[in-house]
């Protein structure tokens, strides 16, 4: 291969697991069904822990799993993603930090357990069943939160007792699994820049459009991410990268939202740039 992704990249995947705090009640299922003549027409689902009590649990897990998928590029259909080595220092130290709070939120809700299974049975009555809920040492293994790095597979390094004609094929295939995904990589980050101006012209085109402060800090937050991932250092998607940088990320949103003339004079920067990026996003396509 003319492009040694080994050089530039690595797969990273993240697993998270968490108890469930849900429960098939079979005899509620049971009843259900058979008062209004089904066979299997569905489940009821008993919730045994408040949303209140997994919110900051819930909160450290989608703020990982959207860190992750933000900070990586696509790879292959078995959950890991292909993270550039020159973001992997950034990408490593944010992770450890969404782990260690996934940690704390954990242990606050195990150190509280008893508080949970008591708020629990106020509120399902008679259907509270104390055999739903794992004893306190246990509840802890429920949740586990894991980050893992591995290398690229590499056709020329694949060692095993096959026939040559055997290893030729599984070689072609990642072969040509890497420049599919060398090729979904390219297109993510422009998909990427067209969404995020793209919402910028949407918003702005309409003088009486209301929108947050993420409009800009989007914007913001990609410039400032792409040099890390993009991996082939494309020169179009960092001149386009520069270009958004310069006409997009100088605006405030107060400046946006009180000042008509400019909110008209960046509605039109974005969709020039947007109009500019059309053509790199079929060629990527």
């Amino acid at each position: 291969m003319s492009f040694d992704i080994t050089e530039k990249a690595m797969l990273a995947s993240l697993s998270i697991s968490q108890w469930s705090a849900r429960k098939h009640d079979k005899r509620v299922s049971k009843e259900v069904n058979e008062r209004y003549n089904g066979k299997d027409a569905g489940r009821f689902n008993k919730v045994l822990a408040s949303k209140e009590s997994l919110k900051e649990i819930q909160a450290a897990v989608s703020a990982a799993r959207n860190f992750h998928m933000e900070q990586t590029l696509p790879w292959g259909e078995r959950g890991e993603r292909l993270l550039p080595s020159k973001n992997y220092g950034a990408y490593n130290r944010q992770m450890r930090d969404y782990k260690q709070a996934f940690e704390d939120a954990v242990e606050a809700f195990v150190s509280d357990y008893h508080t949970v299974i008591f708020e629990a049975k106020k509120t399902l009555g008679g259907l509270f069943n104390r055999e739903d809920y794992p004893e306190a040492n246990q509840i802890r293994d429920k949740f586990e939160f894991k980050t893992v790095i591995s290398p690229v597979p590499v056709a020329e390094d694949f060692r095993v007792q096959l026939s040559h004609e055997e290893i030729a094929a599984i070689q072609e295939d990642i072969e040509q699994r890497v420049m599919a995904s060398n090729a979904a990589a390219t297109r993510d980050l422009w998909q990427r820049l067209y969404e995020v101006v793209g919402h910028m012209v949407e918003r702005l085109s309409n003088p009486d459009a209301v929108f947050r402060d993420s409009l800009v800090g989007n914007i913001v937050r990609l410039t400032a991410l792409l040099p890390r991932l993009n991996l082939h250092d494309d020169p179009a998607l960092e001149t386009m990268r520069r270009q958004i940088e310069a006409s997009l990320c100088r605006y405030t949103p107060a400046q946006l939202r009180c000042d008509k003339q400019v909110r008209r004079q960046a509605a039109t920067e974005a969709q020039n740039v947007l109009d500019a990026m059309t053509g790199y996003l079929e060629e990527a396509a």
